[in-house]
């Protein structure tokens, strides 16, 4: 008679989910819904279509992707359910004051805002605070996909696109092209371009240094000394890949039209923007990790 066959291992489950807290997931899984159909509209409340909060998204799916991640990696199952629970009310309090203020007074920041204190309730009810510890990185991403109102954004836009437009004018000058600037507008040949939030302002800044602190902390490294440098580096590094885009569009007009700069290109140029910054992110890491490794080997 054949010896019987070993149980197959199966895979670390997810901490168990009751019923009742799976039921509350969906119902507030299905508050969000219209929201989110109203970001992605094709009218003034679509926030999600315009250039200056597109990243929202893309901020979206990598705190969600990252959350799946850190959720099936944990591996304390000793949680306290109970201080969970009344930990989680609290937020849902939060949350849904957010939600209710938002939705009934038409405040897009409040109503996507309200995301995260609901995450987080939620993250609480399943497995404490040592699950909340675990992901608290990709709920607290999630507050980068919130619109931001432009009263708090628009100086601070206006001092960076200044700058870069000063910027990109010395350095196209310097390099014999016909250029000058007039605040934010700058003139090549017989062209102007303004340069605008979706270009290089605050806005844009905010989407790369979210990024690069997204990058930072998925990479973990070890060594304080690359961590302290790439933190500190981030807004430089933001800032040179907005003038990277805008010495692009500038090019692009100047050589080949008005409707080559506001084209297809335009778009293409902002595929240059995240492939700079990124480029520029990982080359300044490869430094850092080369002089990390040879003052270890010195010391």
């Amino acid at each position: 008679m054949a010896a019987p066959s070993a149980p197959t291992a199966s895979p670390a489950p997810w901490l168990p989910v009751s019923s009742d807290l799976a039921w509350l997931s969906l119902g507030l899984l299905a508050m969000f819904v219209p929201t989110l159909f109203e970001l992605f509209q094709n009218n003034d409340a679509g926030l999600w279509n315009k250039g200056e909060h597109s990243h929202g998204p893309i901020m979206l799916t990598l705190a969600m992707w990252l959350l799946v991640k850190r959720w099936r990696e944990f591996t304390d199952k000793a949680t306290s359910p109970m201080l969970g629970s009344w930990l989680a009310w609290p937020c849902y309090v939060v949350g849904a004051a957010l939600y209710v203020s938002g939705r009934s007074l038409g405040i897009i920041y409040f109503e996507v805002g309200a995301f995260i204190p609901m995450l987080a309730g939620l993250v609480l009810m399943s497995g404490g605070l040592p699950l909340l510890n675990a992901l608290k990185f990709p709920v607290f991403f999630c507050a980068f996909m919130v619109p931001l109102p432009g009263f708090m954004l628009d100086p601070i836009s206006h001092f960076i696109k200044l700058n870069i437009s000063i910027a990109v004018s010395n350095l196209l000058w310097a390099l014999g092209y016909p250029i000058s600037n007039t605040g934010v507008v700058l003139n090549i040949g017989p062209y102007q371009l303004l340069v605008a939030d979706a270009c290089a302002g605050m806005r844009t800044l905010f989407m790369l240094e979210a990024m690069g602190i997204f990058y930072l902390n998925v990479i973990k490294h070890s060594s304080w000394m690359r961590n302290l440098g790439l933190a500190m580096l981030i807004v430089p590094i933001s800032f040179t890949a907005n003038m990277i885009r805008v010495i692009v569009l500038t090019l692009i007009t100047y050589h080949y039209g008005d409707e080559a700069g506001q084209g297809f290109l335009h778009g293409f140029a902002g595929i240059v923007l995240f492939a700079s910054a990124m480029l520029l992110l990982m080359g300044i890491d490869r430094m850092l990790r080369w002089l990390s490794t040879r003052s270890e080997r010195t010391a």
